[in-house]
């Protein structure tokens, strides 16, 4: 599972930072998220190196965090003028 989170988090924030498609990586991003977090409290239980997993977790929080700002920044400088009030000037 570690692995398979580290191979998401890579195509996720690989993907994730192209404007157009960032909105695309929410799914797998949190997918690979869950994936890590799992690989990882089985691999601390266990006392096993757990690098690949917490770096998967990293990965995919990234794109996350990215759309996450994208859509703030998105919804607080929003153009709130509705179509009635625009004016067409000659």
């Amino acid at each position: 599972m570690d692995v398979a989170s580290l191979v998401i988090g890579i195509i996720s924030a690989l993907i994730g930072f192209i404007p157009c498609l960032n909105v695309l990586v929410i799914l797998p991003a949190i997918l690979g998220l869950i994936l890590g977090i799992i690989a990882f409290k089985q691999k601390k239980a266990e006392e096993l190196p757990s690098g690949i997993a917490l770096s998967g977790i990293i990965l995919n929080s990234l794109p996350l965090l990215v759309v996450t700002a994208l859509f703030t920044f998105a919804l607080i400088s929003g153009n709130t003028y509705s179509i009635n009030e625009m004016t067409i000037l000659p």
